[in-house]
């Protein structure tokens, strides 16, 4: 989200430096299967902005290894499948021609899913995937092309204020002045918030993946579990292990995920995590049995408490603009973009005080 918040501010005329504490693509941006999701984007904003973003992307294609490639939830039992109907009711009135198919018909969208083990899957047909790292170095050539100055193992220590506005933003390399600071730092964002005063109601959670060998094609799109339409996940448990799976533009086949509490920094992979995540998969594609995994990765990926994203300027400093919080960036991440430039612009609102950084979220803690 930072990389094409960028890139989109400065060929708007700002001038714009990036403060990266490590390398980029480093967190969440580079670790994650690269899915780009319409189920989980029934209200009307959530869905304009992925089919934007698309759009954008299938211009970009090569580059990014888009592929328009449909993608499915597969729904367990009968809870799942009455989950999934008031969603796919929810899509279609956006114009999204989504379907729940059952029985053998599965294998006309995913053909080594084993129909038997299921009730049927969620299909969109206007999902798709990209190469996340690729995504994320290519937004930054065309930042820095444009004039963006990336300022790379930079990490942000602290803020200057004076009154209600911050002067300065600290950091291990100097201090940097601006007229906007905007926190666009996925999972670190509310230790930064904190620094400041402010409790951001965003929390976060480590997610734990494996890719394998390359393999002849067997997976057409993005693939997730329908435990996403039942009750709020109660991340106290520690542990959640859900389906998911991707088929890279190289064969490779990324499988996915034990969601995990850990801290902020944690990039360690769990034995039960991984135990479990593949035996899911197996359950659903027992034909991938032998397939070679070569790696695993772990990433921590921001979630707020009410499910809505952190968009706009606090109310306690007036240039402070949060961006993070937003499910599934990748999906949404240039048309978003493009939505903080006319807020810095033209103080466009967008939603309302729902999106307001700030605002108080009568839910409770969870973890």
């Amino acid at each position: 989200m930072s990389v094409t918040a960028a890139y989109y501010l400065r060929l708007a005329g700002h001038p714009v430096t990036v403060l990266e504490k490590g390398e980029l693509a480093q967190g969440a941006s580079g670790s994650n299967l690269g899915q780009l999701s319409l189920f989980d984007r029934t209200e009307p904003w959530h869905y304009a902005a992925a089919r934007e973003t698309f759009d954008e992307f299938s211009r970009m294609a090569q580059a990014l290894e888009y592929a328009p490639s449909g993608g499915v939830v597969v729904l367990q039992n009968e809870g799942q499948y009455l989950g999934a109907l008031p969603v796919m009711d929810a899509l279609r009135a956006l114009g999204e021609p989504a379907e729940i198919i059952v029985g053998p018909d599965v294998r006309r969208v995913e053909p080594c899913l084993d129909h038997t083990k299921i009730y049927g899957v969620l299909y969109c047909p206007n999902e798709g995937k990209v190469n996340p790292l690729k995504t994320t170095l290519h937004y930054a050539k065309l930042a820095e092309e444009a004039g963006v100055d990336f300022r790379l193992h930079t990490a942000v220590t602290g803020f200057e204020t004076a009154g209600d506005a911050i002067t300065a933003v600290r950091t291990d390399q100097g201090d940097f002045r601006a007229g906007v600071v905007i926190c666009a730092a996925g999972a670190w964002s509310r230790l930064l918030g904190e620094g400041l005063g402010l409790d951001l109601p965003l929390r976060f959670h480590r997610g734990t993946a494996f890719v394998s060998q390359p393999v002849p094609p067997c997976i057409n799109g993005p693939i997730v579990g329908g435990e996403l339409f039942l009750a709020r996940r109660d991340m106290a448990q520690r542990r959640h292990v859900g389906l998911g799976g991707i088929q890279t533009a190289h064969g490779s086949i990324l499988i996915a995920q034990a969601t995990e509490t850990a801290p902020l920094d944690s990039r360690a992979v769990t034995l039960p995590g991984l135990c479990l995540t593949a035996k899911t998969f197996l359950d659903h594609f027992p034909t991938l049995g032998d397939v070679e995994i070569i790696r695993a990765w772990a990433c921590v990926t921001p979630y707020t408490l009410d499910g809505q994203p952190l968009f706009g300027f606090t109310k306690a400093f007036g240039n402070l603009f949060v961006l993070s919080g937003f499910k599934g960036a990748f999906s949404i991440a240039p048309a978003v973009a493009r939505r903080a430039v006319a807020a810095l612009d033209q103080g466009d609102v967008w939603e309302g005080a729902s999106f307001r950084p700030d605002r108080m979220v009568q839910i409770a803690e969870e973890g």
